[in-house]
């Protein structure tokens, strides 16, 4: 759960990135200009220091995000987070705490443990989980299919989690070989 934002350990490195947001966009458009694979090639390279397993959809969906176009409002939207996100509405996470289950990682420096700590004093009998410690705040690239079976093992837990009608209409609406192991690792 993401609060407070601007107070966050992360967001220093954020706030510095975001002075440079003139030079970072225009680094963008330069790189716009490289051939298309060679710029997933880049990222892939890159991000193998974060990642040992990105895979070429996620390397071309970043490679999307640092266009110049997208890098603008990626960077407009995160101003705006500092200045915008703020306490949570606990009066709201009450009223709907049946319903909601909270997922922090044990080191997110975007929401760490004493977040947790907070709400769960807070909002008691809140849904409160921990992931293991090697579950990061970009769990999309390290541990997706982890992070996708704890979330299915949440919604099937409980009946109001139950989604079970919802997978023939998937099914019936899947197109012939489409592929849809995203979290494969």
């Amino acid at each position: 759960m993401i609060e407070n934002m601007a107070r966050m350990p992360k967001a220093e490195s954020l706030a510095t990135m975001l002075k440079y947001e003139s030079v970072i966009i225009a680094i963008a458009w330069l790189t716009g200009l490289l051939p298309r694979p060679l710029r997933v090639r880049m990222i892939q390279f890159y991000a193998g220091k974060f990642s040992r397993n990105m895979q070429d959809h996620i390397a071309a969906s970043i490679t999307e995000l640092i266009e110049a176009h997208s890098l603008t409002n990626v960077l407009g939207l995160a101003q705006n987070e500092l200045r915008v996100v703020g306490e949570l509405d606990y009066k709201l996470i009450k009223r709907f705490q049946n319903k909601l289950v909270f997922y922090y990682g044990m080191f997110d420096l975007w929401a760490p443990l004493d977040c947790c700590r907070k709400l769960r004093k807070a909002v008691p009998g809140v849904n409160v989980h921990i992931a293991d410690d090697d579950v990061s705040h970009t769990f999309m690239f390290t541990s997706c299919k982890k992070v996708a079976e704890k979330t299915h093992e949440f919604m099937t837990q409980d009946a109001k989690y139950d989604m079970s009608n919802l997978i023939p209409a998937a099914a019936a609406n899947a197109g012939e070989g489409d592929e849809y192991d995203f979290c494969e690792e």
